[in-house]
């Protein structure tokens, strides 16, 4: 099923951004900096502070120009990376350890995303569903995000297969769930997820923690967490394998010293309200550990 999952997402698009170069100096240099998204211009517009930024600090470099390629899957993103037309990719842990497992790609550094150095997910209910753990989800529909998402998919997927729980992929909810499974169906973002637990089309639904509490407002009389899962990292910043050493320790030391100038602050804020790159740590690293071999699993890869 999961390979049913990668292949539904085979068509790809590619979109260019590309940084206003002040003079033409011979053969262009450029940073390609990749994402994996639905929406390609709302993907551009997140995107394009840092893009913009990077190019104009590594001029310096060689390099002139800036771009931003968005593609719909992972392995498109792990092509695109292999082939080297991508060279930094930017994600939640799960699309970041996939195209590292499938293109090779390192990881460079944690990203702190909306002001969060970690995250877990959350499973929810409606207190008058008569579900209080995970179990009770048998025979039932859980709403996920999307099928690349780290806590809205994968994160909550493993803690409920570690704990035997078989989880089914359904086109709608309306198919029907045998009792020893679960259902699951991608409803596109954290907004849905809300709706079809509240209005019962779904038992349950996952949110990463900070975003629960965001969209659960004015519902906390309805609804419940039955389960949250560890935390990871909020994101990784990635590059490819063949990236030149001294390019990619340039790109480290200019990310890393964003939060200590206005200008990179200014910047890190337009970037989704990012407060500032640093190392992974050895505690992070391990959480991260605990992905892998569902990782494989997902991909199909034995």
């Amino acid at each position: 099923m999961a390979s049913q999952v990668w292949r539904s997402w085979r068509i790809i698009f590619l979109v260019v951004a590309a940084l206003p170069t002040p003079q033409v100096m011979g053969a262009t240099q450029i940073i390609n900096i990749g994402s994996i998204a639905v929406h390609p211009v709302d993907e551009i517009k997140r995107f394009w502070p840092l893009t913009s930024y990077l190019a104009k600090h590594l001029q310096p470099d060689g390099i002139k120009e800036g771009k931003i390629v968005v593609v719909k899957s992972i392995p498109e993103m792990a092509d695109f990376m292999r082939q080297g037309k991508v060279d930094l990719f930017i994600d939640s842990p799960f699309p970041a350890m996939a195209v590292s497992r499938l293109s090779d790609s390192k990881f460079l550094l944690r990203r702190w995303k909306k002001g969060m150095v970690d995250y877990r997910a959350v499973i929810f209910v409606r207190k008058d569903s008569g579900i209080s753990q995970l179990e009770d989800l048998k025979g039932k529909i859980i709403a996920f995000e999307e099928p690349f998402s780290t806590s809205t998919y994968f994160l909550p997927k493993l803690v409920m297969v570690e704990k035997g729980l078989k989880l089914v992929h359904k086109r709608a909810a309306s198919y029907p769930v045998s009792p020893d499974e679960v259902g699951y169906v991608f409803v596109g973002n954290d907004p849905n997820a809300m709706f079809w637990v509240l209005k019962g089309r779904a038992a349950a639904g996952v949110m990463n923690n900070q975003n629960y509490l965001k969209e659960a407002r004015g519902y906390l009389e309805t609804l419940k967490i039955i389960y949250e899962t560890f935390s990871i990292p909020r994101q990784i910043v990635c590059y490819r394998a063949d990236l030149d050493p001294k390019l990619a320790a340039r790109i480290k030391e200019i990310l890393v010293t964003m939060d200590q100038s206005e200008e990179g602050r200014k910047v890190l804020k337009d970037f989704e309200g990012t407060t500032k790159f640093d190392e992974i740590s050895d505690q992070a690293m391990l959480s991260l550990s605990k992905l892998q071999k569902f990782i494989d699993t997902e991909l199909g890869i034995k």
